[in-house]
C-alpha cells in the first residue's frame, strides 16, 4: 500500500503544480492586462489633455476675435451718434438762425411803417445781436446734447 499511497501523492503533487503553473501563467497574463490598460488610461488621459487645451486655446481665439469685433462696432456707433449729435445741432443752429432772421424782418417792416426807414447803423446792430443771439443758441444745444449724453 505505501506505493500506491506515495503514487497518489506524486500525482496529486504534479496535478497541484500543474495547477500552480497554469495559475502563475494566468497571472502574468493579467498582469500584462493591467500594465497594457493602465497604459492606454495614461495615454487617454494625456489624449484628453491636448483636447482640451486645444478647445481651451480655440475659445480664447474666437473669444479674442469677438471682443475685436464688438470694439470696432462701439467704435463705428460712437462716431454715427457724432454724427448724428452734429446734424442735429447743425439743424437746431439753421432753425434758431431763421427764427432771428424772420424776427428781424419782422421788426424791419414794423419799423419801415413807424419810422418810414431803418438806419444803417441800426440794421447792423440788429443784425450782430441776431448773429450772436443764434451763435449762442447754437452752442448752447450743442453743449447740452455734448454734456447731457
Amino acid at each position: 500500500m505505501g506505493a500506491t499511497d506515495d503514487a497518489i501523492r506524486e500525482e496529486l503533487i504534479g496535478a497541484v503544480l500543474g495547477e500552480l503553473s497554469l495559475l502563475r501563467r494566468d497571472v502574468q497574463q493579467l498582469s500584462q492586462l493591467l500594465e497594457a490598460s493602465g497604459k492606454r488610461f495614461r495615454d487617454d488621459g494625456e489624449l484628453t489633455l491636448l483636447r482640451f487645451t486645444a478647445r481651451y486655446e480655440q475659445f480664447l481665439r474666437d473669444f479674442s476675435e469677438t471682443t475685436v469685433d464688438v470694439l470696432a462696432k462701439a467704435t463705428s456707433f460712437d462716431e454715427a451718434r457724432d454724427q448724428l449729435l452734429g446734424e442735429i445741432s447743425l439743424r437746431h443752429y439753421d432753425e434758431a438762425n431763421g427764427r432771428s432772421r424772420e424776427l428781424l424782418r419782422d421788426v424791419l417792416r414794423e419799423g419801415q411803417r413807424r419810422a418810414g426807414g431803418i438806419g444803417r447803423t441800426e440794421l447792423a446792430v440788429w443784425s450782430v445781436c441776431t448773429a450772436i443771439g443764434a451763435a449762442l443758441l447754437s452752442g448752447a444745444i450743442a453743449a447740452l446734447h455734448l454734456f447731457g449724453t
